[in-house]
């Protein structure tokens, strides 16, 4: 049998970076516990503020 058959390589493709995603989804998770940290600090604030005699 003669190897004509086989299927050609083809090179492969750079691979394409993710750095922008990783950091993309770095922001937006810490934006959320920001968010959520400002939340309960304006929901729960002042009675902190009371319970540590301030």
């Amino acid at each position: 049998m003669s190897e004509m058959n086989e299927m050609p390589v083809s090179p492969e493709a750079p691979k394409k970076s993710n750095t922008g995603l990783i950091i993309g989804i770095v922001v937006v998770v810490l934006l959320c516990c920001c968010c959520i940290t400002l939340g309960l600090a304006w929901q729960f604030g002042d009675a902190v503020v009371q319970s540590l005699g301030m």
